[in-house]
């Protein structure tokens, strides 16, 4: 019988075709990763570039799915994001698929990883599998946007 290879650990991205970002959070590791699983927490938080979530569902379980619906403030539209959690280590690490509406096609990978540090948690967010330099510019641009919220509203 053959092994199964888990390629989301095997594949590896093309350096320029993945952003990393970090950012320290004065709240407990546990808070911070439940802001990233419980939609109650993601509401308050998650948004960027004049976008605010409407609609938030989560299963933070190996193969459960998450979807984030938002509208822009300024009435431009809808996006959502959609995808299921491949590892979900509670206060370490989070890894999810991603697919925004707005780049049909394409399914990237988001890793979260969460670590105690003096004054707080540090999160370090790994987006990979990107279709395109635009695409990954676009995600960079929002994920800075939307970790600086989060560092907003969690360190209140």
């Amino acid at each position: 019988m053959p092994s199964v290879i888990d390629t989301q650990d095997v594949v590896a991205a093309p350096e320029d075709l993945r952003l990393e970002l970090t950012r320290v959070i004065k709240a407990p590791r546990a808070r911070v990763f439940d802001a990233w699983t419980r939609p109650e927490m993601i509401r308050t938080w998650f948004g960027a570039d004049g976008r605010m979530p409407t609609e938030i569902t989560t299963n933070p379980q190996v193969g459960g799915a998450y979807s984030i619906a938002m509208e822009s403030c300024e009435g431009k539209g809808a996006s959502k994001a959609t995808g299921r959690y491949t590892k979900v280590n509670p206060y370490d690490l989070l890894q999810f698929t991603w697919e925004g509406s707005w780049v049909p096609g394409e399914e990237s990978l988001v890793t979260i990883h969460l670590r105690d540090v003096d004054g707080g948690t540090e999160i370090k967010l790994i987006h990979d599998r990107f279709l395109s330099k635009e695409s990954r510019d676009g995600h960079n641009q929002g994920w800075m946007g939307i970790l600086d919220h989060l560092v907003e509203v969690m360190s209140a």
